[in-house]
């Protein structure tokens, strides 16, 4: 993710993704075996800089002890080695303690396709706008479009596997960690028949690419279906509580509608895009002609997103 403040600061549809899950987080708080000794573990898996992280877990603090007050928590804010922990403890530790009393905060700097901490110490584990990405993008002959949905049936095919793999991967991961009856809160970008997340502006990152005369690049993500999703719980020891897959419109395209604002759509809507795509295409080049071509063309070039909303419980 862009860093230097930058990811935070264009990360409000991540935050809108929070709020819409909110009662799943108040369902698994009520639901979680309390242990008779020691902390309740909660991690957020794909923390980033750790504003949207400290509003997720806070807010399972707070539900937690409401159930029991003087419940000790231990936190942790899981990402990639790389990520700017230095911003995230300076996110949490602007106040006092940021979960309150009784509670401890680590950092698990390692990939969540493997577990990120000890054996059954969690009991809610939390990822948001994370876990499509693919751990690695196989070799694919004909990328025709850099989303595996633009691609021809062989190269989508491929990408299929990858994300079969991480997936199954992921939730092994996460079934060594959870105590059992612990839950996981996932939001995801999803797939629903031909309706993909994000897919009007992955065209339009097509067109720019092929005007810049960029090499074939393919983005590693996959957005996975309600099909996906449920295949491999049962071998991985999870029930699925609850699964939706919802369609929302951006805040700026939710302002757009008020005030008709096409630069100021635009100008927000590609700061969003770069936050988490700029590391990975730096020409700068292509979030100017994005953000042109947004003013232009609003409703063509849309970042709406198709979400997963899932939950589940580890038996």
């Amino acid at each position: 993710m862009k860093g230097d403040g930058f990811y935070d600061r264009h990360s409000l549809v991540q935050e809108q993704f929070i709020h819409s899950s909110a009662p799943l987080l108040e369902q698994a708080a009520r639901a979680i075996p309390l242990p008779a000794h020691g902390p309740v573990g909660l991690v957020d898996l794909g923390c980033s800089e750790g504003k949207n992280s400290q509003l997720v877990m806070g807010r399972l603090a707070e539900l937690v002890r409401a159930r029991r007050s003087d419940q000790a928590l231990l936190v942790t804010h899981n990402d990639l080695p790389d990520n700017n922990f230095n911003r995230l403890f300076r996110h949490l530790y602007a106040n006092a303690s940021p979960y309150g009393p009784n509670s401890w905060v680590m950092a698990s700097a390692q990939s969540f396709f493997e577990p990120v901490v000890p054996p059954a110490t969690v009991h809610i584990a939390c990822c948001y706008s994370a876990v499509h990405w693919l751990s690695a993008v196989p070799s694919v002959p004909h990328p025709a479009g850099v989303l595996f949905s633009r691609m021809e049936p062989e190269s989508r095919g491929l990408l299929a596997a990858q994300a079969a793999q991480d997936w199954e991967r992921f939730l092994q991961a996460r079934a060594q960690e959870l105590v059992s009856g612990g839950w996981m809160v996932l939001v995801s970008g999803g797939r629903l028949g031909g309706d993909v997340a994000g897919l009007k502006m992955y065209a339009l990152l097509d067109e720019i690419l092929q005007e810049l005369d960029h090499p074939p690049f393919v983005m590693p993500i996959y957005y996975r279906s309600e099909e996906e999703i449920r295949e491999p719980l049962e071998t991985t020891g999870f029930r699925l509580e609850h699964f939706r897959i919802q369609h929302l419109s951006t805040p700026f395209a939710d302002q757009l509608k008020v005030d008709g604002d096409r630069k100021a759509y635009a100008r927000a809507t590609t700061g969003f895009v770069r936050a988490w795509m700029e590391p990975l295409l730096p020409d700068a080049r292509i979030y100017q002609r994005m953000e042109e071509r947004m003013a232009e063309n609003p409703e063509g070039t849309e970042v709406a997103n198709v979400q997963i909303v899932a939950a589940f419980s580890r038996l």
